[in-house]
């Protein structure tokens, strides 16, 4: 038996897709923004996330490690059990738990004990801990985690299946700045390298796609991905356009303009929007939070 529980399948209901870029102001624009988008499905998730570990075993395999100590922060407001973080961790120990080879234990932020194996270095130098999430766009939530463990000898290794250059980018210069060890270890080999939208389309274009969720539709960033498990937040991808379905026109472009103009929270407006959500298992019911409310993510309590 697991100790996780698995997500809804999510993927585009292609009539809906139709419809939303039929009803979209730039029909072509609006088609590559979907051209572009990966979904990624929890089997492929899966598929990535336990190549990620075999290549995690074979370098602590390589490096005499017997114990995998994962680093996980608890926090009164959201305790680890509700985090993408124990949930990847719980992947992790269902897919080793065959092996006799291995202790897995878990390192929280309130007491942070790291022991050091028969193996390590007298000085600790050479033990590692492992910092595992699902996915990781910014870099700046983990290095976070780094800042909080400076001056504590150890290594990290990074079992991150779905993460972008600049998050790698980020963890190697916190390392450097924190005094570890500038090595940056992570499934080089097998994790998915996430891309930002202005890899995938012209500027020109992005530009006038976003002229209608924000003043300018300058400074776009995020990711264009999603996964069954989850939908990031507006700093990583689009969860406007995946979790609620608001259509790029005029008339949204104006109530949405004009909200920010004057100070108005989105969540007042929102029911003025035109919409039409188009993952399967969501629907336009939902009201507007900054957290995306479909897909709900397995790991919280209010899965269903």
């Amino acid at each position: 038996m697991t100790e996780f529980k698995t997500p809804n399948n999510h993927p585009l209901n292609q009539l809906s897709v139709k419809n939303w870029v039929e009803q979209s102001d730039d029909k072509e624009i609006a088609q590559e923004f979907i051209n572009i988008t990966t979904y990624i499905s929890y089997e492929k998730f899966k598929e990535v996330l336990y190549k990620c570990i075999d290549e995690m075993i074979d370098f602590m395999k390589s490096n005499n490690k017997t114990v995998l100590q994962f680093y996980i922060s608890d926090e009164i407001e959201t305790p680890y059990i509700h985090k993408s973080s124990y949930w990847i961790i719980s992947h992790i120990k269902n897919y080793i738990k065959s092996s006799s080879e291995f202790i897995i234990e878990i390192i929280d932020n309130i007491n942070v004990n790291v022991n050091v194996n028969d193996n390590d270095n007298e000085d600790g130098n050479d033990n590692y801990i492992i910092i595992a999430d699902d996915a990781s766009y910014s870099g700046s939530q983990i290095s976070g985690i780094i800042e909080s463990l400076c001056g504590k000898k150890l290594n990290f290794y990074f079992l991150i299946p779905f993460i972008s250059m600049k998050a790698l980018n980020v963890f190697k210069q916190s390392l450097i700045e924190n005094g570890f060890n500038e090595v940056l270890n992570y499934s080089s080999k097998s994790s998915f390298i996430m891309k930002p939208i202005y890899e995938l389309m012209d500027q020109e274009n992005i530009i006038k796609l976003f002229k209608y969720y924000t003043e300018k539709g300058t400074n776009i960033n995020a990711y264009p991905i999603y996964f069954d498990h989850k939908v990031a937040d507006n700093y990583s991808s689009f969860p406007l356009i995946y979790s609620y379905g608001v259509i790029p026109n005029k008339k949204n472009q104006e109530i949405i303009n004009n909200a920010k103009r004057n100070q108005i929270p989105l969540k007042k407006v929102f029911h003025k929007l035109d919409r039409i959500v188009f993952l399967e298992n969501c629907d336009d019911s939902y009201e507007y939070d900054i957290v995306p409310q479909c897909p709900i993510p397995p790991y919280k309590p209010n899965f269903i």
